[in-house]
């Protein structure tokens, strides 16, 4: 989870003017005609005190605007995460929804893709909370969200047709249930977690798009990963509704081999989220200050004093 982000980004709005203010000086020229209404005497007597400059006085007018832009910059809070701020969010869990309905596990090739990218998601969770929620007709919570991912590893491979003794698919169901078990009096709240969701998209309807997007309220995130379909004669994996449902859930869509990409995802809005909370100040390294000394350092050349 790393990265480069704005604290306070609404402070870039003020280059506007400023490119604006330079522009509009510049067309007008660099000391507004205002030569044309000073004694000649007084012109030369500054020339010769070194306070009018010409022609080099061009590039001497570019600081005052260079340095402002870079006090905006500084004050939009250029930041960088720093090492171990993740754990500012260490209860935020991340959820494996996985799908063990009849179209999944009917076909070996389907199940063995399902578990080789759930184990693959364990493996890049670095130490964050995991836990799997299995589901086909019902839904079950196989292991309450842990910080050893690699104790899930053995769970996830013994997964196998007829564990579930439900035959069918509701992912709105999953998804409620993994609703009802944050929301608990003794859970942390949704706010935060990360739900992915490994299916061929079976079962994908208005109820499970209304749950997703009631996560999305409750300040969790749907993810899904699409499974393909490999027996012959079955329909084509429901990428559609799938699309859909990360849509209404506040996360995205991804094809089963494209886990860094998702997981790269993940940390972006788990980033992004940081940036919003209160604790953003200790999550992240403010660049700001250090931009206002080069700041500094544009406007000294304007003090120096002129022989």
């Amino acid at each position: 989870m790393t990265g480069f982000v704005l604290l306070r980004p609404f402070w870039l709005l003020a280059l506007l003017p400023l490119i604006g203010l330079f522009a509009w000086l510049r067309r007008k020229g660099t000391a507004g005609g205002w030569e044309s209404l000073v004694e000649p005497s007084m012109l030369q007597a500054l020339r010769g005190l070194g306070l009018l400059v010409e022609g080099g006085g061009r590039s001497m007018a570019l600081l005052p605007y260079i340095a402002a832009g870079m006090v905006a910059i500084a004050l939009s809070g250029p930041a960088v995460l720093r090492p171990g701020a993740t754990e500012f969010r260490a209860l935020d869990p991340l959820v494996l929804m996985l799908d063990l309905s009849p179209s999944v596990v009917a076909e070996q090739p389907v199940l063995d893709e399902l578990k080789s990218r759930a184990a693959e998601i364990l493996a890049a969770t670095e130490g964050r909370p995991v836990g799997v929620l299995l589901y086909a007709g019902d839904a079950y919570l196989a292991s309450a969200p842990t910080t050893d991912a690699a104790t899930l590893q053995g769970l996830v491979a013994v997964l196998d047709r007829g564990i579930l003794p439900v035959p069918g698919s509701r992912p709105d169901v999953a998804l409620s249930l993994s609703r009802d078990l944050f929301a608990a009096e003794d859970g942390h709240g949704l706010g935060g977690a990360d739900l992915v969701m490994l299916s061929d998209g079976g079962g994908v309807a208005p109820r499970a798009i209304e749950e997703a997007a009631r996560m999305k309220t409750d300040g969790a995130r749907v993810w899904t990963l699409a499974l393909p379909r490999a027996a012959q004669g079955a329909p084509a994996a429901n990428r559609a509704g799938l699309d859909e449902l990360a849509n209404a859930g506040g996360g995205d869509a991804f094809a089963s081999d494209a886990v860094p990409d998702l997981m790269a995802r993940i940390a972006r809005a788990r980033t992004a989220r940081l940036v919003e909370e209160s604790t953003a100040g200790h999550a992240f390294r403010d660049l700001g200050p250090f931009i206002l000394v080069l700041a500094l350092g544009a406007l000294w050349p304007l003090f120096r004093r002129q022989r």
